[in-house]
């Protein structure tokens, strides 16, 4: 599935761009407007992205933009005015692109007062699942708000594995021989081989020459898993002196 667009937050002077968060959508289905918005990329089937801000503990609506379908003119193959994407001249319907005005009139912010839930703002990102529209991180900041105002603030710092802080990219050139860097021999292996030795000697060699690999075509490679170590090491202090 492919990974949605997030909506945009602003706190505390910080910008955070790929937090799942959707405040808008209750107002869009209690306004009966939820249907009028359609996808025209498979990441953003929503339809819109907002931008929004946390000031004086008010969460604010401060950018827009939308598409939606609107009826073609009539033996014509454009669409209404503000029209910003074509379409199949056959399909009877084009598409708009409407900004912050469509919904609020005269408006350039607008105060969030129909949303309550909770709001994570990510920072040192690991790993996401898009499937599931989860992302984690090294520090979590959960906002939680009742009818638009900042009532509960709480940070969770997680306990991430060294591991899971390896770029991809780093992880597909081991894998890329579908094989485990790392030999294990059980009973059967002794009894087919017989030279458990000469096995061994392979996957050493396996492992030098993907490592060596690794220096020639990324050598910045080494010094990103140094600096990923570092901070694995001193999160772990950090997480040990405040439990």
């Amino acid at each position: 599935m492919t990974a949605q667009s997030s909506e945009v937050f602003i706190y505390q002077g910080r910008i955070y761009s790929d937090a799942y968060n959707e405040p808008l959508s209750k107002y869009l289905c209690d306004n009966n407007l939820s249907e009028e918005f359609m996808g025209i990329s498979s990441a953003c089937w929503r339809g819109y992205t907002g931008t929004w801000e946390i000031i004086n503990s008010k969460l604010y609506l401060t950018n827009f933009s939308g598409s939606m379908q609107i009826p073609k003119v009539k033996g014509s193959d454009k669409t209404a005015p503000c029209e910003f994407t074509k379409t199949d001249p056959l399909e009877p319907f084009g598409i708009k692109g409407v900004g912050l005005d469509y919904l609020f009139p005269d408006q350039k912010e607008v105060f969030a007062e129909w949303y309550s839930g909770e709001i994570k703002l990510g920072k040192g990102f690991v790993k996401s699942d898009h499937d599931n529209f989860e992302t984690l991180y090294r520090k979590e900041t959960f906002l939680k708000f009742k009818e638009g105002i900042l009532i509960e603030l709480r940070v969770v710092r997680n306990d991430i594995s060294f591991r899971d802080r390896i770029p991809n990219y780093i992880k597909h050139i081991y894998e890329s021989d579908g094989d485990d860097d790392f030999p294990s021999f059980q009973n059967d292996d002794l009894l087919v081989n017989k030279k458990p030795r000469k096995l061994f000697k392979e996957r050493l060699y396996s492992i030098l020459g993907t490592t060596l690999y690794t220096l020639l075509i990324f050598p910045f490679a080494v010094v990103q898993l140094g600096v990923i170590f570092f901070e694995y090491i001193c999160d772990k202090i950090f997480l040990k002196i405040k439990n």
